[in-house]
């Protein structure tokens, strides 16, 4: 405080004049300068880079491999003089691909078809496909089988020759899925007659 009193004028606007024009450098510096830049920051990720790689790297390649399932269906086959109900078990196999959410199988499907009041079974085979999406699924497949009454004679049979198409709901538990849904089977035997079955099919399916 000596100092600054003794290096100006005693007069009041001596000093005024002087602590201007300290102020006045102060500003110029400033100006001259700017204030201290700020960090910028980081650009936010747009949706789709953040969708992108948050998304694992299995889900965005097809795994593939060897699949096999079981199904149970009660059915009902219908035909021109009535119907006739029963069960029908499915071995089903071939190669499967999944990719995220969607899987692709595709392989042949044994039936075997059992009817209420007939001893003797039924058998089939069908080139199946089915494509299954999310907590939905359809299949259709093409095949011959014998042993499907075509009339009131529920032992009155012959080969057939058709396919079934169907959907449905599926759960997926890693490699393990299950299906319940409805199929249409519609066959067609040697001398014409047409046999028209509905199946309640439940299914799990083991594989990729």
């Amino acid at each position: 405080m000596t100092a600054m009193l003794l290096m100006c004028d005693p007069t009041a606007s001596a000093c005024t004049s002087a602590d201007a024009l300290d102020h006045t450098d102060e500003a110029h510096d400033l100006d001259e300068y700017g204030p201290a830049p700020l960090e910028a920051e980081p650009a936010p990720l747009a949706y789709d880079e953040v969708s992108a790689s948050a998304r694992p790297a299995d889900a965005r390649k097809w795994d593939g491999g060897l699949h096999f399932s079981l199904g149970l269906a009660p059915m009902s086959t219908l035909h021109a003089q009535g119907f006739h109900p029963g069960v029908r078990w499915d071995i089903e196999t071939g190669m499967a691909w999944r990719r995220g959410r969607m899987k692709i199988s595709v392989g042949p499907d044994i039936h075997i078809l059992q009817y209420y009041g007939r001893r003797k079974p039924g058998f089939g085979v069908d080139a199946m496909a089915t494509l299954s999406l999310r907590h939905v699924y359809v299949r259709v497949g093409a095949g011959t089988a014998t042993g499907i009454p075509a009339r009131l004679d529920i032992d009155d049979v012959r080969p057939m020759m058709g396919g079934l198409v169907g959907g449905g709901f599926v759960g997926r538990i890693k490699d393990v899925e299950g299906r319940i849904g409805l199929d249409y089977d519609v066959r067609m035997d040697t001398t014409g007659r047409v046999a028209q079955t509905v199946l309640v099919a439940m299914r799990l399916s083991f594989g990729p």
